[in-house]
């Protein structure tokens, strides 16, 4: 029978606490960042005023969630043994800040995802997030913005795939971390949004701008 001393017992019981204690904070943070996110899906029938009063609540929470998780993530480094909803809530959150902080966690997330911690995707998703906003070609594929066009000879905002550095292996790229091929992914994107989600081989990121 195995005996452990007293000292190491504490130390168990004080881990788990710890963890138990990181899961209860992190999924609350979960929870709220999705309920704040809820006036979203029925954008199209609020009023202005209400948009501007939903960005603000947004805003809020966002923030306070940011305090939270980076403290953690700045103090312990990313807790282990956590549930599947508190990893996931680490991820919402830096992916829900500025570039700064997305720039700041990314080889963290890269590191969490090769661990299987998260999926490669949220290593894809955040990684050509950070490289849109740098101005910088995407790797995956997983980037959409609006984008002036002419249409029928005239200038019209277009859903756009944002630029890719490396259109011929964009496919295999994507395998690697778990996408669907790009015309699939564009194909469900545009029935998800009821527009046609533009990818022009030829475009740069200047044509962004």
């Amino acid at each position: 029978m195995l005996r452990y001393s007293r000292v190491f017992l504490i130390l168990i019981i004080a881990a788990f606490a710890s963890c138990n204690q990181y899961n209860r904070i992190l999924e609350e943070v979960y929870n709220n960042d999705q309920a704040v996110r809820e006036w979203t899906k029925e954008m199209s029938s609020l009023t202005a005023d209400q948009i501007v009063e939903y960005s603000t609540e947004m805003e809020r929470v966002d923030s306070l969630n940011q305090a939270i998780v980076f403290g953690i993530l700045d103090k312990e480094g990313w807790p282990s043994h956590l549930s599947y909803k508190a990893n996931r809530a680490i991820w919402i959150v830096i992916d829900h800040s500025d570039l700064a902080n997305r720039s700041k966690y990314l080889e963290l997330v890269k590191e969490k995802a090769e661990e299987g911690v998260l999926d490669k995707t949220d290593y894809a998703i955040l990684n050509d997030r950070v490289l849109m906003e740098e101005g910088k070609p995407q790797v995956y594929g997983t980037q959409i913005k609006m984008a002036a066009m002419i249409v029928d000879n005239e200038v019209a905002m277009q859903l756009c795939l944002w630029p890719v550095d490396n259109p011929a292996a964009l496919d295999s790229l994507r395998s690697t971390v778990g996408l669907s091929p790009i015309q699939d992914y564009l194909k469900t994107s545009s029935e998800s949004v009821g527009q046609e989600i533009v990818w022009d081989k030829e475009r740069t990121v200047a044509d962004f701008d």
